[in-house]
Order: C-alpha cells, then sequence, then structure tokens
C-alpha cells in the first residue's frame, strides 16, 4: 500500500507540474505551490499535491586549488557566466591558517576568441608600482589582522618575480575574509571558455580559493575552478530532493539605468541544468544599494556612535517603497522566464539576512537615524493618542509627539532595576523596543504582500524570523534584535513558511538540534516551520561560521546529526534544507544523500497521513516579557530560555515549544508546561491561564507575573502561580536540594553562581514541599498540589534535566527513557539520539512491535526493549 502510494504520489507530481517542458517556455499560471495545514500537520502541495518538504541549498562558487611546498603552475579553464565589460576582477583567497604563500605570473586567455592570445594579468616584473597598480588588498585598513603581501623579485623556487604573501593567526582569534584581489577591469563574456594560469606555493599544504567576480551592492560570481554546486544539486535530485534554494541578486539600478538580469539568470540555468525537474526558491537579498543611500542619508540606519553602517533603517518608509518595487520587477522576471520552475521566493534582509537589526550581537546601539524619529513619533502617537498620556506614562511633562525621540544610549545601555526594566522609569526604553519589533515585523509583512500578490497567490513566500528562543541570549537584550513580534508574522496572510537555522547551542553530535522559535504556534497559525540545517559535516574545513564548535570527523559522525535532524523535521512536521553554507562542498558526498533517500520511508507516512505534533511537554515563551529584559540579562534568560531546551531535549519525552498567547486561548493542552519567562501578564491573563493549565503541572521560572502590566506585583506573582513570595537581596540564585527534594528525585544543586535583581523565595509552604534552597536557606524550588494538578515555582532561571524529568513523571507524561536520551515522537514513530555510549531502554508502553524504519529490521517487543546507541548515533523506530 505504502508502495503504491509513492509511486503515484511522484508520477501525479511529475504530470501535474509539466516538468519535461523547456524551462524558458514556462508561465506561472500552470503551477501552484501552497501549505496546507488544514489537518495540523503543514504539509507543502505542489497543484494540490503533497511533496516532501525536503530542500538543497547551495550557491555556484569556485572550487579550491591546492598549494604545497613543492611550488606548481596551475591552470583551470571556466566558462563565464555572463558578460562583464572591463569591469570583472579576480579574486585569491589563502584560508584561514599561518602560513607563506608565493604567487606568480598570472594569466587568463580567452579560448573561445578567434586569436587565443594570453592576456597576461601580472608577472610582477614591474615590482611595486606594478603590484600597486593593479593589485588590492580586502580588507584595506585596520580591521586586515592577518595579511600583509610585499613584491620579490625572486621567489624560493623557480628564480621569478612574484608576491610573498604572509598570513599569520587574527590576535584576536576573529579571521577576516583577508584576500588579494586585481582591480576591477578585466574584460569576460557570458559562455566564452577561459583559461586561467598562475604559479602557487605555499610553505605548508593548503586550499586557496581562486574566482572572478562583478563588483557591486552585491559582488556576482562569474567564475572559477570548478566547484561542487552542480555536483550537489544531482546528488539531491537521486535521493528525491527536488527543492532547490539559492541566493540571487536583485538588480536595483540607479534612475535611468536597466535592470541586468544576467546574474539572476545563470543561477537558475546552472540549477536547471543540473536538474532539468529542480523546482527553485530564490532567496533574493534586499539591501538598498549604495548610490540609493547616498541619495536618502536619512534613511539609513545610524548607531549611537555616528556610524551608518550602509543599510537602510526597517522604519523607512522610502525604503519600503523602492524595495518592493525592485522586488516586484523581480518576480515578473522569474515568474515570466522560468514559471513553473520557481517554487516560491524567500525575501532576506538586514543582519545576515535573517531580518535582525544589523549588528545586534555588538554592543552599539541602533535607532539615531531621522527616519527612526519620525516613524517612532507617529508610533506614539498611535498608542497613545494625546500627549496628556504619553506624559503620564513617560513621567516627563516636557515631550511630545513633535519631540520624542530614541532614548539616549546610555540609558538603553543602563539596568537600573536589574534584569527587568523598571515601567514606571523606564517606559520610553520598552516602547522604543516594542516599536522597533512592530518595524521590523511590518517591513517583512509588506514585502511579503508584494510577493503574494506578484504571484497571484500561486508561490510559496517565506521568510526568516522569530528567533525568539536564540536572541535570549542577547548581551544587549533580547529587544535589539526585532524578532519579538511573532505574532503579526504569523497572522499575516501572505506568509507561508517561516524559518532559521537548527539553534547553534545543543546542536553537536549527541546534543538535542532545538529550534530557534515557538516552532509549534508556527503550525498552529497554518504555517510551516523550515530548519536551515547548515550542519558542519565531515568535509567542513572552514572554522569561522557558526557551529564552529560542533566538529565531526567521519561520515558516520556526520549521517548522526543529518539524520537526527530530518527525523525530528519530519515528526514535527518541519521542512528543512541541507545548507552548504560557505559554498565549498559540505554536502557533496552520496553518501549523506544515500540517508536522505533513505529517510523517505519515515517522511512518505507522514505525507499520507499527517499527524499534528501534540507532545505531552510544552516549552512556553512569551514575546512581550522579553523585550522587558535590559542590558546584562543574559544572565537569567540564557539559562531560562536558551539553555532549558537542552534540559528538555533529555528528558526522555518530546516536547514542544509555543508562544504564550496559545496557552491563554486553550490551543495548547500538554500534561507538563514550563514557562520559561512569564515576567508580565494582565489579570485577564492570569485568570485565562489559570483555566487552561487545569489538570496539568506547570513549571514557572524566575520571576513569574512580576509585572502586572506596568506595575511590580506580589499579588499578581501570587494569582499566577499560586505562591507566596517573598523578595531577596545579595543571594546566589543557585538551589541546592533538599531531603524532600532528594527523595523526589533530585540529586545535583543547579541554577546561576550570581546574584540576580529581582530574585524571589517561596514562603508558606510545609518543609516537605521545598525541593531545593537557596544559598541563604530560603526556598528556591517548591511544590504545591491540588486537585486540579500542581504547580512548581523554580525561583533560579535554569531548570535542570532532572527537576523536569520528574515533573514529567508527576504530570503522567510517557517517558519513552528513563534516562539522557534525545527522544522525538509522533504517532506510531520514534526517533532516539545518543547523548552517551550505552544502551536505553525503550518504553513502548505495550507489547509492540519495535522495527527499525531505515533498515526495516525487527528489534524486538515492548514493554522495554534494551536499545544500544552510541553517542551522536540516531536511530528511527517504528512500534506496532
Amino acid at each position: 500500500m505504502q508502495k503504491v502510494f509513492v509511486t503515484t504520489l511522484i508520477a501525479a507530481c511529475t504530470m501535474a507540474l509539466g516538468i519535461s517542458a523547456p524551462a524558458h517556455a514556462q508561465n506561472s499560471s500552470g503551477a501552484t505551490f501552497r501549505i496546507d495545514a488544514s489537518s495540523g500537520a503543514p504539509r507543502i502541495l505542489v497543484n494540490g499535491v503533497p511533496r516532501r518538504a525536503r530542500f538543497f541549498y547551495g550557491q555556484p562558487a569556485s572550487g579550491t586549488i591546492t598549494a604545497t611546498p613543492a611550488g606548481r603552475d596551475v591552470s583551470f579553464e571556466f566558462v563565464a557566466d555572463q558578460t562583464a565589460a572591463a569591469s570583472a576582477t579576480i579574486h585569491f583567497r589563502f584560508g584561514q591558517a599561518a602560513g607563506a604563500i608565493e604567487l606568480g605570473n598570472v594569466s587568463v586567455t580567452d579560448l573561445s576568441a578567434p586569436t587565443s592570445k594570453p592576456s597576461l594579468l601580472a608577472n610582477f616584473e614591474g615590482g611595486d608600482e606594478e603590484y600597486r597598480r593593479d593589485w588590492r588588498i580586502w580588507p584595506p585598513d585596520e580591521r586586515n589582522t592577518v595579511g600583509t603581501i610585499f613584491v620579490s623579485p625572486k621567489l624560493a623556487i623557480g628564480g621569478r618575480p612574484g608576491l610573498n604573501i604572509t598570513v599569520r593567526k587574527p590576535p584576536n582569534g576573529e579571521w577576516p575574509d583577508f584576500h588579494l584581489y586585481h582591480v576591477d577591469n578585466i574584460s569576460l563574456s557570458k559562455n566564452h571558455r577561459y583559461r586561467v594560469k598562475f604559479w602557487l606555493r605555499a610553505d605548508t599544504q593548503r586550499d586557496v580559493t581562486v574566482a572572478f567576480y562583478q563588483p557591486g551592492n552585491t559582488y556576482v560570481f562569474l567564475g572559477g575552478p570548478p566547484g561542487h554546486y552542480e555536483s550537489e544539486v544531482r546528488l539531491a535530485a537521486a535521493a528525491g530532493v527536488n527543492f532547490v534554494s539559492f541566493s540571487v541578486n536583485m538588480p536595483w539600478p540607479a534612475p535611468g539605468q536597466p535592470e541586468d538580469w544576467q546574474s539572476v539568470d545563470s543561477v537558475c540555468d546552472t540549477t536547471l541544468a543540473a536538474n532539468p525537474q529542480a523546482l527553485m526558491l530564490p532567496r533574493v537579498p534586499v539591501y538598498a544599494p549604495t548610490w540609493w543611500l547616498a541619495a536618502h542619508k536619512d534613511e539609513a540606519m545610524r548607531w549611537e556612535d555616528g556610524d551608518h553602517g550602509g543599510i537602510a533603517s526597517p522604519a523607512s518608509e522610502q525604503f519600503r517603497v523602492d524595495a518592493s518595487h525592485q522586488l516586484d520587477l523581480l518576480i515578473h522576471h522569474l515568474e515570466t522566464k522560468y514559471g513553473n520552475h520557481i517554487a516560491g521566493y524567500h525575501p532576506n534582509g538586514q543582519n545576515t539576512g535573517e531580518w535582525f537589526y544589523m549588528d545586534s550581537w555588538n554592543h552599539p546601539l541602533n535607532g539615531y537615524a531621522p527616519c527612526d524619529y519620525a516613524a517612532f513619533r507617529t508610533w506614539l502617537k498611535g498608542k497613545y493618542g494625546t500627549v496628556d498620556a504619553l506624559r503620564t506614562a513617560w513621567n516627563r511633562a516636557d515631550v511630545d509627539f513633535d519631540n520624542a525621540v530614541t532614548p539616549s544610549a546610555a540609558a538603553r545601555h543602563a539596568a537600573p532595576a536589574g534584569t527587568l526594566r523598571d515601567p514606571d522609569k523606564e517606559r520610553d526604553i520598552i516602547d522604543f523596543n516594542a516599536f522597533q519589533q512592530q518595524s521590523m515585523s511590518e517591513l517583512v509583512c509588506s514585502l511579503a504582500h508584494v510577493v503574494r500578490t506578484a504571484t497571484a497567490g500561486r508561490k510559496l513566500v517565506a521568510f526568516f524570523f522569530g528567533y525568539v528562543y536564540e536572541f535570549a541570549a542577547l548581551p544587549t537584550g533580547p529587544a535589539s534584535s526585532g524578532h519579538y513580534d511573532l505574532r503579526r508574522i504569523l497572522n499575516c496572510k501572505d506568509i507561508d513558511v517561516v524559518c532559521s537555522p537548527i539553534s547553534y547551542y545543543d546542536r553537536g553530535p549527541g546534543m538535542s538540534a532545538p529550534s530557534m522559535t515557538a516552532a509549534e504556534s508556527v503550525a498552529l497559525a497554518g504555517k510551516m516551520w523550515l530548519n536551515e540545517d547548515d550542519t558542519r559535516t565531515y568535509l567542513t574545513h572552514e572554522d569561522t561560521f557558526p557551529g564552529a564548535e560542533h566538529v565531526v570527523k567521519t561520515l558516520e559522525e556526520t549521517n548522526g546529526e543529518l539524520v537526527r535532524n530530518v527525523a525530528q523535521e519530519s515528526l514535527r512536521n518541519f521542512a528543512t534544507w541541507w545548507m552548504d553554507l560557505p559554498a565549498s562542498g559540505w554536502f557533496d558526498d552520496p553518501g549523506m544523500w544515500a540517508e536522505m533517500a533513505r529517510l523517505r520511508k519515515l517522511d512518505e507516512p507522514m505525507l499520507l497521513k499527517p499527524t499534528p505534533f501534540h507532545p505531552e511537554i510544552a516549552d512556553i515563551i512569551e514575546p512581550t516579557s522579553m523585550t522587558l529584559v535590559a542590558e546584562g540579562g543574559q544572565e537569567v534568560t540564557r539559562p531560562a530560555v536558551y539553555e532549558s531546551r537542552a534540559a528538555l531535549g533529555r528528558t526522555g519525552a518530546p516536547y514542544g515549544q509555543y508562544l504564550f498567547d496559545d496557552v491563554v486561548a486553550g490551543r495548547v493542552h500538554p500534561r507538563l508546561y514550563y514557562f520559561a519567562d512569564l515576567y508580565q501578564t494582565s489579570y485577564l491573563e492570569r485568570q485565562a491561564l489559570q483555566k487552561a493549565i487545569r489538570n496539568a503541572v506547570s513549571i514557572f521560572s524566575y520571576a513569574p507575573g512580576y509585572l502586572d502590566g506596568y506595575k511590580p506585583s506580589l499579588t499578581a506573582m501570587h494569582e499566577l502561580t499560586g505562591f507566596e513570595l517573598k523578595p531577596l537581596t545579595d543571594v546566589e540564585a543557585w538551589a541546592t536540594p533538599t531531603e524532600a527534594g532528594r527523595k523526589w528525585g533530585l540529586t545535583l544543586p543547579f541554577g546561576v553562581h550570581h546574584t540576580l535583581k529581582p530574585l524571589f523565595a517561596v514562603t508558606g509552604v510545609p518543609v516537605s514541599d521545598v525541593l531545593a534552597v537557596y544559598p541563604d536557606g530560603s526556598a528556591a524550588i517548591a511544590i504545591r498540589r491540588t486537585q486540579h494538578g500542581a504547580a512548581i515555582f523554580c525561583g533560579t532561571p535554569a531548570a535542570s534535566t532532572e527537576l523536569l524529568r520528574h515533573a514529567a513523571r508527576l504530570a503522567g507524561v510517557h517517558l519513552y527513557v528513563d534516562s539522557d536520551c534525545c527522544v522525538y515522537a509522533n504517532g506510531r514513530f520514534v526517533a532516539l539520539h545518543g547523548a552517551v555510549d550505552g544502551a536505553v531502554l525503550l518504553e513502548t508502553g505495550s507489547t509492540a512491535q519495535v522495527r527499525d524504519v531505515l533498515t526495516g529490521k525487527l528489534l524486538g517487543f515492548g514493554p522495554s526493549l534494551a536499545i544500544n546507541l552510541r553517542k551522536g548515533e540516531t536511530r528511527v523506530l517504528q512500534i506496532r
């Protein structure tokens, strides 16, 4: 039955798409790509037929050249992707390792020209004068902390003149993009074949990257040594993955200049040449070009130090209008030319294209552009209505809608009330934080509407957004990101897919690979969550990308992570793409794609019978509370929100991630709730919550209900949690189990070795209900049982796996494994990822048959079955 379904599914999709038609003859009227979430389990439909939500993301790029101590004449050929009339440049990148390199005799020959005379770019016989005239170093200033270059009249081998290049380790450990490049005066013609030659030597073996580019606001790749992209696209196709994503340049010429579509067409043509059935999701960078920023200086982002940063502010209405126009032109071009092969569009912008404020992880704060002031004043008028209301809220008699500005950087960096903002004295900062979240979300929604309109509603609309767990670790406070107006994104009818990378925390072998967002709330909103899987593979040699500390050395270790990731994504109804992040061949191995092909045995039953993910443990986050966190507040939010996902991932049962408003609305029904950040609640929310969590166990972390709207209130905390609480001062937030706690199952102390402001302890409960105490002996963790469930107050901002596991047991959660193991489950499928070496005891709950999904092997029968696991190994099981 399953085999018949799969065959029919593939045949139906192929026929419906008309894939065999010439790529350039397609028209968007013939194909529709939508998300169907009617079952509660989002699926991609192509012309009404469900498809595996598995993608490959890559980019055409150069391969590498190996430099050795022996030295050699290097030669390679390439075909230019587009024409560059006296405007191309060649770049040499030498890798991130200390050492010495020699380079000489660089030439380029047009093999397609009637006369193939070599064009000598450099023999360096002209010494320093020739070098200074034709070559440049990047970075050109103090940011270059690693590289020096000088001309030598006689290289060590061969006796020819050339360049001596020295690369040293950066003093701060952060490698800049050090490279050597020729001035942009090289001519290339589209579809012409070129031969490149040069002399290359290194004191120790190293990889050197060589590539031709067309400079501009976005550098366009023109050619280089054979790369990995086409091979990876073909491998993905062979594994049944036809969805392909890549970046395209969005032409944005100065007034009076035409759009140049060469680079856009080039990457599409390259993709379709590698896989004629490719369904493309172009990633579109939405950045204002240099000429636009020069013409609209008040619309550019500005930081506290006066730096403009070279990027438009999300609050700029002019940027929204002009960017929307250019995005619309690009979409119409692609829809007209490539039609059915375009599955959708993924506009990206701001920091790393992920729609969080540029330089959010750095110290200088932004928001000081004239357009920010103007937009903030409009926002304040919309919120308060009258000047008197504004003055009352801000506690300032001199402010009005004409003179209000961004709060000072000094005030925003300060934290006079501790972890959380003081609403009485810092309302202007609280308001500005809310304004910045809304500015970013509104920009995203406006661009989404452009895509939806330009495609007549037929194509997928995808955006990075909602890193509400990940940005809990921001040093300047979560609000610096701009990602906490997630509900607006989820309510936006023009957005189908919301995405982020897999969390860079706890993603290595033996770890849980958590989501950055409230992913289950994304599904509840009828949208699909997509995990960008930029996992390092054993083919990864770069060490500057996020997640670089999670190293794997073999194909087996790589597949342990990749299978874990896809298994989790399948069971949580996520989409994913495997991402060759630096375009250097991270996924250019048939052994990886063989696992993706085998995982169809899990994906396809989930397509046939879509099963919503309703785990018995829920991790709850409240976005507005996160915007109240002051600079330095990551001492609380990092352990409570960011790191708690690791503890949840090892309880022995699956958990989901939800927004608080979904709980209050009665849309979430687990047995165990973990409330990570309920710092602010209203009376109505507290009343609704008490109704929603009846007959369950709830864990309230750190300072639950501390703010009743805009007022600190112990009464509100009692209404929310049922506990009488008292504030503490000068006490470390470190919890040591009591005798009662040890009997309950707590063996290890946990928390943070800091004094925190505010900090609370439980009063008025029996000693038998106090599970752990602070260093001063006051109750840090306590339990309150009622006829309708139980509540646990955890005053520390961290929750241990022990606490969570025993709370789950109290709540009646089915623990598949009663030890540290990463467990993902939905319906009759369970995936186990080994956190340590050794057997785990799988509890099936019945005398069920347990079979390995990927091998088909019968492993045994429940209710208890030992499963041998190595650390980092993933097993996908079916329980019948």
